[in-house]
């Protein structure tokens, strides 16, 4: 029988079937097919007349490149790709189970490559920015999240890549990072806001645009997402430093600020809407901000410092929900609620329509800083004090440890999430 992986990175069953990568999709294969039923599972078909009884072992269901397979147990394929920015590295977990299935170095720079936001596509592969790398300039690094999407660049007939975190190849040797394009002039810019634009096909992850906002240098890039090439630049207003960032699925970009994260500023946090199209940027104030997403109505969510807010952009309107404690990451988890990191240690997790507070609960170590939900509908945090990840149920909020490397900080899109609450894949 032959193997099927998916990725899936949603959690409405209504647009399972569009988050699934199939093996051996970028070649033009269409031989398996997913569908997803009412109830949110999904359906598995196959056209080569196997039966359950014939499946044969799991070595023989490995990945298309001999042993080697993907990292999660079964035929769902669901990463967190989460950044230790102590060490230079990627770390890309199994959602199922919580094991880290890969670690990669980001940059030339290596261990000194500081890498942080991470966004991953409607397909599943995902793109991490380096942002004040030790010398030389910043970066952006994309990675394949199967292993019969990456490369044989040294045509050895196998995929040398990593499979563990005490796994870790030298940089450029690992053939499932499939660019790497380093930002302009010979500096650092502090490349931050990251995301992907959700035009690329889900089914075979080709297409799509990469956009970064550089803190230093105010500058906006359009990268394209096939080769990594540059196509487009422009910038945020002057009272934007792009520090955070988001797309709405209406062809906006959206930037929280680094001024933000200053105490004197509570109450008075700019974000920008860049257009994709035109490059044209506008401000707008709302009360907190830091981490940034966009639910599937558009609306704009923040969290900072002593807070979180909503704003409507078709309207203008601002909620906002005062809380103790300075805010970091914020994810809209498609279920009605939204989640936020608190540097504390705790997560709060918030009402989507009243914006009310629903709980409030510590979690782990403190300097809390990215959360996340992955496709089954778990929320993940980021500690950067705790060198962990943690995965909290939020029906019992039981709660997982998983260790990762030196000073974890992302607190983006790391599952590919937020792209999938404002992309309707057809």
């Amino acid at each position: 029988m032959k193997s099927l992986h998916l990725i899936i990175l949603a959690v409405p069953a209504v647009i399972l079937s569009g988050c699934a990568a199939t093996k051996g999709s970028r070649s033009g294969g269409d031989d398996e097919a997913a569908d997803s039923s009412a109830d949110g599972k999904v359906d598995i078909e196959e056209d080569d007349g196997s039966t359950d009884e014939d499946s044969g072992s799991e070595e023989e269901d490995a990945g298309n490149n001999g042993d080697q397979d993907n990292g999660c147990p079964g035929e769902v394929q669901s990463f967190i790709w989460i950044s230790n920015s102590g060490e230079g590295t990627l770390s890309k977990v199994c959602t199922l189970n919580g094991e880290e299935v890969a670690r990669y170095y980001t940059s030339e720079q290596e261990s000194q490559g500081d890498p942080s936001r991470t966004s991953v596509n409607i397909y599943g592969d995902m793109v991490v920015t380096n942002r004040n790398p030790g010398y030389g300039p910043s970066s952006v690094t994309k990675f394949a999240a199967l292993i019969e999407d990456c490369e044989d660049r040294n045509d050895n007939g196998k995929i040398d890549t990593s499979f563990g975190p005490s796994d870790v190849l030298p940089f450029g040797e690992d053939e499932c990072m499939l660019w790497n394009t380093k930002l302009p002039g010979n500096a650092a810019l502090g490349p931050r806001a990251t995301a992907w634009d959700g035009e690329e096909d889900p089914e075979t992850g080709e297409g799509g645009h990469v956009w970064i906002g550089c803190l230093n240098t105010f500058s906006v890039y359009k990268l394209d997402g096939n080769t990594g090439e540059i196509l487009d630049t422009g910038y945020s207003p002057p009272s934007v430093m792009p520090y955070g960032g988001a797309v709405d699925g209406l062809g906006g970009f959206w930037i929280v600020g680094g001024f933000c994260t200053i105490a004197s500023m509570v109450g008075s946090c700019t974000i920008a809407r860049v257009d994709m199209d035109t490059m044209h940027s506008s401000a707008h104030v709302v009360p907190y901000g830091y981490g940034i997403s966009v639910d599937a109505k558009g609306r704009i969510w923040t969290n900072g410092l002593s807070g979180i807010s909503r704003f409507d952009p078709s309207d203008g309107e601002i909620k906002k929900l005062p809380l103790i404690g300075f805010g970091r990451g914020i994810a809209v988890d498609g279920n009605g609620m939204v989640w936020g990191a608190m540097t504390s240690g705790d997560l709060v997790q918030v009402d989507e329509e009243t914006v009310e507070l629903v709980n409030r609960f510590p979690v782990g170590v403190a300097d809390m800083v990215g959360v996340a939900v992955d496709y089954e509908g778990f929320v993940w945090t980021v500690s950067q004090g705790g060198n962990a990840a943690y995965k909290v149920d939020p029906a019992t909020y039981d709660i997982t440890e998983v260790p990762i490397g030196m000073g974890p900080y992302t607190y983006s899109d790391m599952t590919g999430m937020q792209l999938r609450n404002v992309i309707v894949v057809e």
